[in-house]
């Protein structure tokens, strides 16, 4: 159904799917509220014990703290934050998390918390605000994809009833 030349049917569903997309995306954006604000959120200090670095966060834990964390690549600035958690030096992070909220990877019983705001050594490093508007520019950049979508969608529709006569 893919390849080939672009018949009509191959034209009608590509539209269906980019208008699909396009609403879904839109409703993300739409009905996010934004991180928990910083009064909803638990502190809890200890030196990094383990950091592991993935495409989309990474994870770590802290001596003493039964949770383990998911700095989340939307807060930005990934590198320095894997830099700095996997010091050998092991400071002393403090974290802001959502005790209410925890996640995981779906075929795994590991939970993972959201780091909404980290301090090292009692120093703001990522503060609440700059991760939150991170995740707000994030999310800024589905109204651009959401758009682009709906226009190829358009344009398929078009060359869909266009090419009526065709097979």
């Amino acid at each position: 159904m893919f390849f080939g030349k672009p018949t009509r049917a191959k034209n009608a569903a590509f539209a269906v799917v980019s208008f699909f997309i396009s609403g879904a995306a839109l409703y993300s954006w739409a009905t996010f509220k934004g991180i928990p604000q910083r009064s909803e959120l638990q502190a809890v200090s200890g030196p990094v014990s383990w950091v592991r670095d993935g495409k989309y966060g990474i994870k770590f834990g802290l001596d003493g703290v039964p949770q383990s964390f998911d700095y989340a690549s939307k807060g930005n600035a990934m590198g320095l934050v894997y830099d700095t958690l996997s010091r050998p030096d092991r400071p002393v992070v403090t974290v802001l998390y959502d005790p209410s909220s925890p996640g995981g990877p779906i075929y795994s019983g590991d939970t993972y918390y959201g780091v909404f705001e980290l301090s090292i050594a009692g120093k703001p490093f990522r503060s609440h605000d700059q991760i939150a508007a991170a995740w707000r520019s994030d999310e800024n950049v589905v109204v651009w994809l959401a758009g682009f979508l709906a226009l190829g969608g358009a344009y398929l529709s078009w060359a869909a009833l266009r090419n009526r006569g065709a097979t």
